[in-house]
């Protein structure tokens, strides 16, 4: 006897199953935390830095590769990028998943 005879020779016993599984699954929903927005910290930090009326060479020469320097000899650094701006300059700097980014900071 395959799946299909016993399903309709059986009726009964398949809409048990049935309900059965729909209520493990109303039971198991439940029971699973979710949230619609999680908390999840993406391992990146923006540092921004101003230099009033300068041009981009000199914010680059003077500050974005001096941070860069800095920056480049910290752990778990997986990716480091900058822009230097007209007055400002921007270094990105991406920490692998799970690094502690309060010590991350820090250092």
């Amino acid at each position: 006897m395959n799946l299909a005879e016993f399903a309709i020779r059986r009726p009964i016993a398949i809409m048990m199953v049935v309900v059965g599984v729909i209520l493990i699954g109303v039971v198991s929903s439940s029971k699973i935390p979710f949230t619609l927005l999680p908390d999840i910290t993406y391992p990146k930090v923006t540092i921004r830095t101003e230099y009033p009326h300068a041009a981009p060479e000199e914010v680059e020469s003077l500050v974005t590769r001096p941070i860069e320097q800095a920056v480049g000899i910290i752990q778990n650094v997986v990716k480091q990028s900058s822009v230097s701006r007209p007055g400002m300059s921007e270094v990105v700097v991406e920490f692998r998943w799970g690094v502690d980014m309060d010590v991350a900071v820090m250092d």
